[in-house]
């Protein structure tokens, strides 16, 4: 099964609620294993352009632990933090495995 990638392309609005935000869903990663792998709040746009300056992207052993992370109540109960706190998107993707020879 392949590795999962929560990835967020976000802006703070809101430094309260984000600070407020963060100890929280940080607790919530512990019991799926998660490990943050970039949190960038200034990311350097190489091609195209975005105005969104944050990038966090955060493993998963897979997609169905990934996606029970987010939708458990533990972390629903403290995603409307980040959704007031910041303006942007969030997307989970799986990690490239190539395929056998």
């Amino acid at each position: 099964m392949p590795a999962a990638y929560f990835v967020l392309h976000n802006r703070i609005v809101d430094a309260q609620k984000m600070q407020d935000y963060i100890p929280k869903a940080l607790e919530t990663l512990a019991a799926y294993q998660a490990e943050i792998l970039v949190f960038d709040e200034n990311a350097t746009v190489m091609e195209g352009s975005t105005s969104l300056p944050r990038m966090i992207l955060i493993r998963f052993d897979s997609r169905a632990t990934a996606t029970a992370w987010y939708n458990s109540p533990a972390y629903q109960a403290v995603l409307p933090l980040r959704l007031d706190a910041t303006e942007g998107f969030a997307m989970m993707v799986e990690n490239f495995v190539p395929a056998a020879r």
